[in-house]
């Protein structure tokens, strides 16, 4: 009975270890296929990520039994209706790309929770003044997601939790102060991809749509996200108007060398990224997930070096490989997730009758601003079953475009699928960034989303729902 314990008991960290190792399997052959065109790296990912679902589906919750019938329910539709095989790989290849992704970006906050200076600056953030914390949260996440996109979330998250878990001994104190910090991060850092150039957003609407003024749109885009940020100040300030916050402690003195330090971090992540991105044919997201798990390694390195140990470079390893193996299943699991909703979105794109959904919209007579109306709402309850927000997006680009007639003005359209994309981040568990942050901070997307910003999300549709009236008189579309 005892050798039967001890077995089962090293039967996690095996797992561990071979998770681990199928997760560098899966990262190393999406990075040959994105940079080296490597068609042997690409069929090595689509079987990496088979064999990563074998590896975590012993941790699976219901959420994620979900995700894999609802997968292979549309697989055997893909098969049985149409016999297509290409789609079914090209799915395959989509589910491997997004489950690498968010792996090798989530890789920084595992040196950015073992860091001293992220530390001392999630201190210094959250002994601000409530309305301070918010903006600086807010703002920053905003400006550094059009330099680092995901990569602002990887390296803000880990200093927001650090700081408020070590501010307090209470449980319901430290939650609340996530809860603040971590919503004002997401509600800024999403409204970036209404007009950052540097955005996925933008580059798939853009050549969708190539009629619209870029002018217009990003003129849009940027009052957009100022009037959102606002109105998330309000909603902060809203929701806390009766719960009795400890008085903030005498102010902290900037930490100079922390910031100076955090600083040169993210320096070197901006200066790599776009280096790669400009040297090769790749786009930044592609170009960061090269450069993130060499920066985490750097900044394990540079974290050995201050402990003074005498061979700093078997330190160093052994640390990453510790850190690999120990949150491989956690991080295994948030993979599959999120390549699980890739590929039913482009499964489900393929199978849906794109040609019956276009003529039913022509015959349906409505106005401008209801059909902009619409189409955050589609995007938002896409969300809800796994469809992540750029095949959504991409699938009602489709339909729009097989329409004989625009039912609103380009302009208005793009800037619409746009603030649907930016709302999904608060208002869907199953958007990229909700699971990134869930990933970091083990809280579940459901808090993060329908909990934690449910009614701020509901505010922001509210005003866009607004401003579409409003913008529907002013660019009145082809059919008008």
């Amino acid at each position: 009975m005892k050798a039967e314990t001890a077995e089962a008991g090293g039967q996690t960290p095996r797992i561990s270890a071979v998770t681990a190792m199928v997760l560098a399997v899966l990262s190393l052959s999406t990075l040959a296929h994105e940079f080296l065109d490597s068609t042997t790296g690409l069929i090595l990912a689509r079987w990496a990520f088979l064999a990563l679902c074998l590896c975590v589906v012993t941790h699976f919750s219901v959420r994620e039994w979900v995700l894999t019938l609802l997968a292979l329910a549309l697989a055997a539709g893909l098969v049985v209706q149409n016999h297509d095989f290409p789609t079914l790989l090209i799915a395959l290849d989509r589910a491997a790309f997004f489950a690498a992704f968010i792996y090798l970006v989530t890789l920084l906050k595992e040196a950015a929770q073992r860091s001293e200076s992220v530390l001392e600056l999630g201190l210094y953030t959250t002994r601000q003044p409530r309305g301070r914390r918010y903006y600086g949260l807010a703002i920053g996440g905003h400006f550094m997601g059009v330099l680092l996109n995901f990569g602002a979330v990887s390296l803000l998250t880990p200093m927001i939790q650090r700081g408020a878990r070590t501010a307090s001994n209470d449980p319901q104190a430290i939650r609340r102060a996530e809860q603040q910090q971590i919503s004002a991060l997401l509600r800024g850092f999403s409204w970036m991809i209404m007009w950052s150039p540097t955005a996925l957003t933008q580059a798939v609407l853009f050549t969708t749509f190539p009629s619209i003024d870029h002018s217009v749109t990003i003129v849009l885009g940027i009052s957009a996200a100022i009037i959102m940020i606002l109105i998330g100040r309000f909603e902060d300030r809203l929701r806390w108007r009766h719960v009795q916050l400890p008085p903030v402690a005498q102010t902290q003195a900037l930490p100079v060398q922390s910031v100076f330090r955090f600083g040169i971090i993210c320096a070197l992540l901006i200066g790599l990224t776009y280096c790669v991105f400009l040297l090769t044919d790749v786009s930044a997201a592609i170009a960061l997930m090269l450069v993130a798990p060499v920066m985490m390694v750097a900044w394990i390195f540079e974290q050995q070096l201050k402990t003074g140990v005498r061979n700093v470079v078997t330190s160093t390893i052994a640390n990453v490989w510790g850190i690999l193996s120990q949150s491989s299943i956690n991080m295994g699991r948030s993979a599959f997730m999120l390549g699980a909703a890739g590929f039913i979105g482009e499964a489900a794109a393929k199978l849906a009758p794109v040609g019956l959904v276009a003529q039913s919209l022509e015959r349906v007579d409505m106005p401008d601003w209801l059909f902009l109306m619409a189409l955050p709402v589609l995007i938002s309850l896409a969300g809800q079953i796994a469809l992540s927000p750029i095949l959504i997006v991409v699938f009602l680009s489709a339909i729009i475009n097989a329409l004989p007639v625009l039912p609103a003005d380009p302009n208005l359209i793009v800037f619409a699928l746009g603030a649907g994309w930016a709302m999904s981040m608060t208002a869907s568990p199953n958007a990229s960034a909700t699971l990134l942050v869930s990933s970091v901070t083990g809280i579940a997307p459901t808090t993060l989303t329908w909990r934690w910003n449910g009614v701020y999300a509901l505010m922001c549709y509210a005003t866009f729902s607004a401003m579409f009236i409003v913008l529907a008189q002013w660019f009145p579309g082809p059919a008008g």
